[in-house]
């Protein structure tokens, strides 16, 4: 829970600076300044890592009267060549020290959840190809074995070519089936 006497953190900096519930952390504020904060609570955050602090926190461990540093902006139209010119042209501003894009962060989650999603289509290729191989090898396995057979074959009437495309064809149906 968020109170005036101290700040909740992100899981990811809590684990930086090992930290847990009730234990107080240092901070550097930006004159070099270093601050003690004790961590009121750890919020799940999978990228980045932040720290969350109501404006009497701030007074608390700062010293001094929260003031708004930032400003959110949203655009009407969201294309990524519009934010960037955006942003290009709000960076040239005089009181502009940076700008944070939430086009990054989304990026960047849509990268690592579809990471899986393609080591997933790779394995399945590699198993694919495995199969084919394995029956292919089994075939010719099959064949070798059954060489002694195969004139009795042709005796009764069958072209051993015939008998070879037979096996294949079913070996390679059967490979098509295990597949789906």
């Amino acid at each position: 829970m968020l109170t005036d006497r101290g700040a909740i953190i992100s899981e990811r900096m809590a684990g930086m600076m090992d930290a847990k519930v009730g234990d107080t952390i240092t901070v550097t504020d930006s004159s070099g300044t270093e601050r003690k904060v004790r961590v009121d609570g750890i919020t799940e955050m999978h990228i980045g890592h932040f720290m969350f602090m109501t404006s009497g926190g701030y007074k608390h461990v700062f010293g001094e009267q929260y003031q708004s540093n930032a400003y959110m902006v949203r655009l009407k139209n969201h294309e990524t060549s519009n934010v960037e010119s955006r942003s290009a042209k709000l960076i040239k501003l005089d009181g502009a020290k940076g700008i944070v894009q939430n086009t990054t962060s989304k990026k960047q989650v849509a990268t690592i959840v579809d990471l899986p999603d393609q080591i997933m289509e790779v394995l399945i290729l590699a198993a694919e190809l495995l199969a084919v191989v394995i029956l292919y090898n089994l075939t010719n396995l099959n064949v070798s074995e059954r060489i002694r057979e195969l004139p009795t074959i042709k005796v009764l009437g069958g072209l051993g070519v015939l008998v070879y495309r037979r096996l294949k064809t079913v070996d390679m149906l059967g490979a098509l089936k295990s597949v789906e």
